[in-house]
């Protein structure tokens, strides 16, 4: 009897101490794509269907990692819905098209990789843990598409509060695919608590965008392609 309840002591001692879950990459992401879907604040023009297509392509991109933030997490992509935004960019600029279009693969290929039921407790002592699948890969390879992205629209825009709120996200992500392998870290958690701090004070000087409160669909591209 006294050692079952030893037993049952030290297992309330030990959930007691559990770490909170590991959130803040998944807040940051989806803060992220909040902020990079400013329609309004791309001017009228010529290229104004480009840029609004990339900024529909970098809040989607933002909103999927932060679903493949959460572990064993399953991503919904929608490759027919996703494809226009392609063809909507290139019109404008080849550039921002071939960037649109590798986020678009890394977005495809991380869906692919959605594990099967069980997959962690099969990994169990494999070198290669089913994060690895999905989540690094995808962040290294996005990274110079999103970089590409922000200054396109960064130059684009003619809204100072959303050309550093672009700013901010590319720093961001730039953090988080230089330091990748740490993306699990406590130490790496506080880093992207910071970036989601100072993104959202910026977001505060960004004024209301009439554009997504008359949308249909609040959610807008992201629940069209990425959503479930």
């Amino acid at each position: 009897m006294f050692r079952k309840f030893l037993a049952a002591f030290v297992l309330a001692l030990l959930v007691g101490c559990a770490l909170p879950p590991n959130t803040a990459l998944r807040d940051w992401a989806q803060l992220a794509s909040v902020a990079a879907d400013q329609p309004e604040a791309v001017p009228p023009g010529d290229a104004r269907d480009g840029l609004r297509a990339q900024q529909a392509a970098l809040s989607i991109y933002l909103y999927a990692l932060s679903v493949l933030a959460q572990e064993e997490s399953m991503l919904t992509f929608r490759a027919e819905a996703y494809a226009p935004l392609v063809r909507r960019a290139a019109a404008g600029d080849a550039a921002a098209g071939a960037a649109v279009a590798q986020l678009g693969r890394l977005l495809e290929a991380a869906y692919a990789a959605n594990p099967v039921p069980g997959a962690r407790a099969r990994s169990a002592g494999s070198p290669t843990v089913i994060e690895d699948l999905r989540l690094r890969p995808l962040i290294r390879g996005a990274d110079a598409p999103v970089q590409g992205l922000a200054a396109t629209l960064a130059q684009g825009t003619g809204d100072d509060a959303y050309r550093a709120v672009l700013l901010a996200i590319a720093e961001g992500h730039a953090l988080l695919a230089t330091r990748a392998a740490d993306i699990r870290q406590r130490a790496m958690a506080r880093d992207i608590q910071a970036q989601e701090d100072r993104l959202r004070r910026l977001m505060l000087f960004l004024a209301p965008d009439p554009a997504v409160g008359l949308r249909r669909d609040l959610a807008g591209p992201v629940g069209a392609v990425v959503q479930p």
